[in-house]
């Protein structure tokens, strides 16, 4: 094990999971408010909740950056370059969870790197059928979605197992120690 990303790997672990695990409860009683009473007045407060643990898993993600930059030694932009490199399969979700982590924190973002906007870009709305991506996210219903500077729409449940794999990856290539496995998130097999 490489211990200058023990930090790291134990973020992960105990924050990063975690907050996933928060998370994705959060969604799951977003699915049950929303089932018991499509008027949006019914589930608002259940929304409410489902962005800020989502925003909240964000953050926690972020913080991996700012871990593994101190352990290896090396900056933020290139830790964050080959994480993202890392979750190619699903385009943009690194930089749409990093995003919302610092819309979170800061509300309104000018920083280029940003992918959206605003807080207000990340929302919890039914993106449809046959959007984002085939099986990605839920079937039905309401979800924390992210809009791009593009105006386009991600379900972050997409991009959540996605960008957590990619971290996965990231600390593997470098021997830090890792949870016992599988990774699950939302069901999905995140890593190995």
């Amino acid at each position: 094990m490489v211990r200058h990303l023990d930090d790291t790997a134990g973020h992960l672990a105990h924050n990063v999971l975690d907050a996933a695990a928060d998370y994705e409860q959060a969604e799951r009683d977003l699915s049950a408010a929303y089932a018991a009473d499509p008027a949006p007045a019914a589930w608002e407060a259940t929304a409410r909740k489902a962005k800020r643990r989502a925003a909240e898993l964000a953050v926690a993600v972020d913080g991996l950056t700012d871990r593994a930059a101190i352990g290896l030694g090396t900056s933020k932009t290139a830790v964050r370059t080959r994480v993202s490199a890392l979750s190619a399969a699903r385009p943009g979700a690194f930089e749409r969870v990093w995003s919302a982590a610092n819309a979170y924190k800061h509300k309104d973002l000018k920083d280029a790197r940003m992918v959206v906007v605003s807080d207000d870009d990340v929302l919890v709305v039914g993106l449809g059928y046959g959007l984002d991506g085939l099986g990605v996210g839920k079937f039905g219903g309401v979800e924390v979605i992210v809009r791009d500077r593009a105006g386009a729409s991600w379900k972050f449940l997409g991009d959540v197992p996605a960008v957590v794999g990619a971290w996965c990856r990231f600390l593997a290539a470098e021997r830090a120690l890792l949870p016992d496995g599988p990774i699950m998130v939302w069901g999905l097999q995140a890593y190995p």
